[in-house]
């Protein structure tokens, strides 16, 4: 018998349970695939608060099995015609059921108008290889962590006008020119300059933007998700009601660390956050308070206890 599989969009209420189930799924892929101190690396697992950010567009789904809850899949996707499958995990106890495959069906169905899917997965999860390739997906490369794929769907001939593709325009001035609502995939933006641009409500998810420079540009209501933008210089931005969240300085160059110049944080907060060595010069810190604390009257206290107790022959 067919097993029957639903696909339903997770709200807030959901991020333990999901939470949970990640918990089974990372302790399970550890003891399969890695050796001893090592392990998959699924960012926030663990997290009921990264659970609940996923939720952010629509794209995080339950996978429900006789409505019980038996893995999670979640899609970064543009609008457009190509999607992302960021996470796919089942239930150890719910694989080798055709759960994974059905799942793949569903998704398809589910946003029938992309037609490029890409995922990455694991090195050292051969099950995965297995299933994706036997579900068409093709190697487009890897390297020591990670298998990268793709999936054509195939569709109706797209019509040439709307389309610019394999094209070299490197070095290439655009002025005066209406990109909105325009798709870039699979695009190499390096060094790219972006001034006085209306950027408002633009998603960048994927992408390389090292040495970038954005100048007078409307970000507001951006989203740059899973990117790499290294040695990026952001100037003359408003970052009102800006949300930074899980993001690192990455491993291969740590010591290039964050620089914050001439910033305007007023009743901004850090919260679980690595900041070891931060040094924090020439600044406003009225108000600021660590866990709690005032940091002015830290400060006090500190000077007082280091000034030195006169001398009673002075």
């Amino acid at each position: 018998m067919k097993i029957q599989v639903e696909l339903v969009r997770a709200d807030a209420a959901d991020a333990a349970a999901i939470r949970d189930l990640m918990v089974t799924v990372e302790q399970e892929e550890r003891r399969r695939w890695y050796t001893e101190g090592s392990g998959p690396y699924i960012p926030g697992f663990d997290s009921v608060d990264m659970h609940q950010y996923h939720l952010w567009n629509d794209s995080y789904f339950k996978i429900m099995v006789q409505h019980s809850l038996v893995g999670v899949v979640l899609i970064s996707y543009t609008g457009r015609e190509h999607a992302r499958i960021d996470r796919l995990y089942i239930d150890p106890s719910q694989q080798n059921k055709g759960i994974g495959s059905a799942v793949i069906s569903s998704i398809e169905a589910l946003y029938p108008e992309v037609r490029l899917w890409t995922l990455d997965t694991d090195q050292n999860s051969p099950r995965n290889h297995h299933f994706y390739e036997k579900m068409g997906y093709q190697l487009a490369g890897q390297d020591d962590k990670e298998r990268y794929y793709f999936k054509n769907i195939p569709g109706e001939e797209e019509e040439a006008a709307y389309y610019t593709r394999s094209r070299n325009l490197g070095s290439h001035n655009f002025r005066d020119c209406n990109l909105h609502n325009t798709d870039f995939h699979d695009v190499n933006l390096q060094e790219a300059k972006f001034t006085n641009l209306n950027m408002s409500h633009t998603l960048f998810q994927n992408s390389n933007s090292s040495y970038n420079r954005f100048t007078n540009v409307n970000l507001s209501h951006s989203v740059f998700g899973d990117s790499n933008m290294s040695q990026t210089e952001i100037c003359h931005v408003n970052l009102a009601g800006a949300y930074i969240h899980d993001t690192s300085l990455g491993t291969d160059q740590p010591s290039l660390p964050v620089a914050m110049e001439r910033c305007d944080l007023a009743n901004s907060t850090i919260a679980d956050s690595n900041l070891r060595n931060v040094a924090i010069v020439n600044s406003n810190i009225e108000g600021m308070t660590i866990d709690g604390i005032s940091v002015s009257e830290l400060l006090a206290a500190y000077k007082k206890q280091q000034t030195p107790t006169p001398s009673r022959f002075e």
